[in-house]
């Protein structure tokens, strides 16, 4: 038996009811939204660091402690439910190289910390890798993370492994890079038609960083469709070298390329130029393609500005037949690998390394871009941490490679500027090609690259200022060897030869078949009386007849 029950409401009634259900439920879902929102977040940032400063490690922490301190000052502010902290692990013994036992140490500290979190606080808890600068265990410490699923964001060094999205699907970085200068190279050779070239790399010396960046260079170049003539050419110069030895290798250059990439410090850079403005190879026809910023006039680190054995005075005279390709900012160089010095974080940075890491800064000196790259790595984190928060959906914040998209194709706004990451979560530098400027004794850009969604080629910033032809042909008009203008120099000569010669067997041909005519006539004609066989009177000698080649005036027969 089927009971139904029907229940008349007028119409007003029916009405309150359903308001008031509307607003219970509404009232729940504005707090449900309210708990999301006031849902705080614990995030644990990791950080494996050194403290030497002798040797001018950018990423130790006298240099890029004190941007941490103040992104965690403005996190605190800006971000009030983020908990925000930091560890640095510092390993034992470490002193002024690179360290090789980070990742020993890492995973010592990770493990044990991870006693006294319960598991059921992981999917609400973000804890990732913040790498802080040099270190040969770099590699080891991106395999360490991506294996626990972690993100492992960079902002002192990089890797190749950035790339490979599928085995290190959770790597970052807010470095600038050199690397990310390599997607110019191919636009570069392209734009000017350069199709023969060479790549210059320093092998050893004072950063292995720049073998493995020539290699890079030369990887991408060789590689091109339609082809690129590349060749490598690996040099030693850091150590004492004769001029001999380095007119060997420019001897090599000049027979193979007029465009020459240079991957090398300062130091063996200049004494290469030197050597090839003393061998005449500093003119219009050669561009040597400077691609760091550290072979700038009195640039770079480790007291580049006052070690004459840099030899700065005299490789300036050389910069004319160079171009500087380099990382930049606001359409400027960046020099010196360093911040402006009218950021205010600059005062305040030196100030921090001062009071919080005994270490001061020397005159003229500046907080560098490793310094800003490492403030905006926390600052972004935080911004993506506590976007994700806020979703109705919880986020689970144990999934390292979930957290890492969300930072692929964004730009980020931090108090050091744009932070913009491509697809693979790089961060997208800006590239400047220049020209060098010897009245006021820099690089001025006239070219810039940096690719966005909308646009992704070369723009031209102003013509360039070069003392010849531009853009410079990448093989000589006669060829590396002058072959060619002498093989055509020599071909004029055999063809006036041989015309020479089809004119005189021209003539010698008609003589022929003159002759040979005549012979015919007088053997078919026998009863033709010939000239040579009569006598002119009054006259000695004997004169042709009509006949022949040269007709006799007259015939009078004796």
């Amino acid at each position: 038996m089927i009971f139904r029950m029907i229940i008349l409401l007028k119409r007003p009634t029916a009405f309150l009811i359903i308001w008031s259900i509307a607003a219970i439920l509404g009232g729940t879902a504005v707090q449900l939204q309210s708990a999301i929102h006031v849902r705080p977040l614990d995030i644990e940032v990791i950080s494996p660091a050194y403290t030497g400063t002798k040797l001018g490690l950018l990423g130790s922490l006298p240099f890029v402690g004190p941007a941490y301190s103040s992104a965690l000052e403005d996190i605190k502010k800006d971000f009030p439910l983020l908990n925000v902290s930091q560890v640095f692990v510092i390993p034992s013994g470490s002193s002024e190289e690179c360290p090789e036992s980070e990742i020993n140490e890492l995973a010592k500290y990770y493990y044990r910390r991870r006693t006294g979190i319960p598991a059921e606080d992981s999917r609400n808890r973000l804890t990732l890798f913040v790498f802080t600068g040099c270190s040969k265990s770099l590699g080891g410490i991106q395999q360490f993370g991506t294996g626990l699923n972690k993100v492992v964001l960079s902002s002192g060094s990089s890797s190749t492994y950035l790339t490979d999205k599928t085995g290190f699907p959770t790597l970052l970085t807010t470095v600038l890079a050199q690397s990310a200068m390599f997607g110019v190279l191919p636009k570069l050779v392209r734009l000017y038609n350069w199709t023969t070239v060479s790549v210059v790399t320093e092998i050893g010396g004072v950063n292995s960083a720049y073998e493995g960046g020539g290699r890079a260079i030369y990887n991408i170049l060789s590689g091109l469709k339609p082809r690129v003539d590349t060749k490598f050419v690996p040099v030693s110069l850091t150590g004492p070298i004769t001029p001999i030895e380095l007119t060997a290798i420019l001897d090599k250059l000049k027979a193979s390329s007029r465009i020459i990439f240079i991957a090398a410090d300062s130091y063996p850079a200049n004494k290469l130029l030197i050597q090839a403005r003393i061998n005449g190879m500093i003119d219009a026809s050669y561009v040597y393609v400077l691609i760091s910023p550290l072979t700038l006039p009195f640039d770079g680190s480790r007291l580049r500005n006052s070690s004459r054995e840099y030899r700065f005075e005299e490789a300036r005279a050389s910069y004319s037949s160079c171009l500087l390709l380099g990382l930049g900012s606001e359409l400027e160089f960046i020099q010196n690998l360093s911040m402006p010095a009218s950021h205010p974080f600059v005062n305040v940075w030196k100030a921090k390394s001062e009071s919080e890491y005994n270490y001061t800064y020397t005159d003229g000196k500046r907080p560098t871009v490793y310094a800003a790259s490492s403030y905006a790595a926390l600052v972004i984190v935080a911004q993506v941490a506590d976007q994700v928060r806020r979703q109705e959906l919880p986020f689970n914040f144990s999934d390292g490679t979930l957290f890492a998209r969300q930072f692929f194709g964004r730009t980020f706004q931090t108090k050091i500027g744009n932070v913009s990451f491509d697809r693979l979560g790089q961060r997208i530098a800006q590239n400047l090609l220049g020209y060098y400027d010897p009245d006021n004794d820099s690089f001025v850009p006239f070219l810039l690259y940096e690719p966005s969604p909308t646009f992704n080629d070369l723009e031209r910033l102003r013509p360039p200022v070069w003392f010849g032809p531009w853009p410079v042909p990448s093989e000589p008009l006669c060829g590396f060897q002058g072959i060619r203008c002498t093989f055509g120099s020599t071909v004029k000569v055999v063809g006036a030869s041989v015309a020479a010669i089809l004119v005189l067997l021209g003539i010698c041909g008609t003589i022929f078949v003159r002759w040979f005519k005549q012979h015919i006539f007088e053997t078919e004609h026998y009863w033709v009386l010939q000239c040579r066989y009569l006598r002119l009177p009054g006259r000695s000698g004997r004169h042709q007849s009509r006949l022949s080649l040269f007709s006799c005036r007259s015939l009078v027969a004796v």
